[in-house]
């Protein structure tokens, strides 16, 4: 059986799950859940570039030698391409949810799960109370970030807080995850989105992070969403040149890939990924 091992968000990435975008509906005969529709508004997309971008991505996360662990396609399941939302590790445990937010997400953690058979199953825990989606959950080794959001509840991070030490951070019913407006970079950098959070927790990060501030507008758009590949490189949409700009000068080599697609359905990087293992 295979570990699970997530210490960081920077670290070598070294097995991901993932899942193609098989049964994303067509925008023309998508309609939303009224309440997910009024305060997050998808913009159109078109399914066959949204493919050919996820399938560029994969092979540039190939590239950098990722084990690639799809999971099988549902078509019951529309989005299960957001494997991020799904569950997540901390250290050498997955947690999940099976509550979530949107109905349409029901019952995606049992394909994911069988998906990932090899890893042992006495290292996955269910979170029974509340709801609660890995995009919530940025880790910095013995600080676990773990954001209050539209898709994560209070209850289920007090029952997260039993197996580990969190550091619970209030964003509101109006922001849908933590790393929408925060994501650590490598060389002690994070992306942030400053106006998502209260005094005392931008006064914490600015003590931890050289902090890389993002416009409302580049918030909006999905910029923070990033995926470190490991300690020297992350990967972007190509669209945010000028953040890229900004990092590369920090020491951080920027892969600049078109996202627009995935940006659009209000998901990038990170949310179209699910790390596993990093060599830490």
């Amino acid at each position: 059986m295979n570990d699970f091992h997530i210490f960081d968000e920077i670290s070598p990435l070294k097995c991901l799950s993932l899942c193609r975008a098989s049964y994303v509906p067509e925008f023309s005969s998508f309609t939303d859940e009224p309440l997910q529709a009024k305060k997050f508004k998808m913009q159109k997309w078109n399914k066959v570039k949204l493919n050919l971008e996820l399938e560029h991505f994969y092979e540039l996360l190939q590239r950098y030698n990722v084990d690639l662990q799809f999971v099988t396609p549902s078509r019951k399941h529309p989005w299960q391409m957001y494997t991020r939302d799904t569950a997540f590790v901390i250290y050498d445990t997955l947690y999940f949810s099976r509550a979530r937010e949107r109905s349409d997400r029901f019952g995606e953690i049992d394909i994911l799960l069988k998906s990932i058979s090899k890893f042992s199953p006495s290292k996955i825990i269910e979170i029974t109370r509340g709801k609660i989606e890995g995009g919530d959950v940025v880790i910095d080794n013995d600080f676990i970030y773990v954001g209050v959001s539209n898709r994560s509840s209070n209850q289920a991070i007090e029952e997260l807080a039993d197996y580990v030490p969190i550091y619970p951070i209030q964003l509101g019913g109006s922001i849908m995850h933590l790393d929408t407006c925060f994501t650590i970079l490598p060389k002690k950098n994070a992306l942030i989105f400053r106006d998502a959070f209260e005094k005392k927790d931008l006064n914490h990060f600015s003590k931890r992070f050289n902090l890389i501030e993002v416009s409302r507008l580049e918030a909006h758009s999905m910029a923070i969403n990033v995926l470190v590949i490991n300690p020297e490189v992350i990967v972007m949409h190509k669209a945010f040149k000028r953040l890229a700009s900004l990092i590369e000068k920090k020491g951080i080599k920027v892969e600049l890939v078109d996202f627009s697609e995935p940006n659009s359905l209000l998901g990038s990087f990170r949310c179209a990924t699910l790390p596993l293992q990093r060599l830490s």
